[in-house]
């Protein structure tokens, strides 16, 4: 996931995503099927081109799902990412995918 974003590739995010991902990229936010997530996500890498990623906190929630938290370097600021992998048989998946504005630096 972090290789996606980092490199501003929709597409490979998109394949890592469960069928209907909650997703907040800046102020849009709501529940779409990987197709429409991927064409959000690829509107917004070009709009602002991924410089680099670091995470600041993961660990695991009470329902078992991972959650990692990070800072998303792009070439017209930062963007305080979040995500949450549920496990779906023996892989995880991305359920929930949030890119909000960020006035962090690395």
């Amino acid at each position: 996931v972090v290789d996606a974003l980092q490199t501003g590739n929709s597409n490979e995010l998109a394949a890592l995503f469960i069928a209907n991902i909650d997703l907040t990229v800046k102020e849009t936010a709501d529940v779409y099927s990987k197709a429409q997530a991927e064409q959000i996500l690829r509107k917004f890498f070009n709009d602002h081109p991924p410089a680099g990623m670091v995470i600041e906190h993961s660990g695991v929630s009470k329902s078992g799902d991972k959650y990692y938290i990070g800072i998303l370097r792009t070439s017209n600021g930062y963007f305080r990412t979040t995500f949450f992998l549920k496990r779906v048989g023996e892989v995880f998946q991305v359920k929930q995918l949030r890119i909000e504005s960020s006035k962090n630096d690395f």
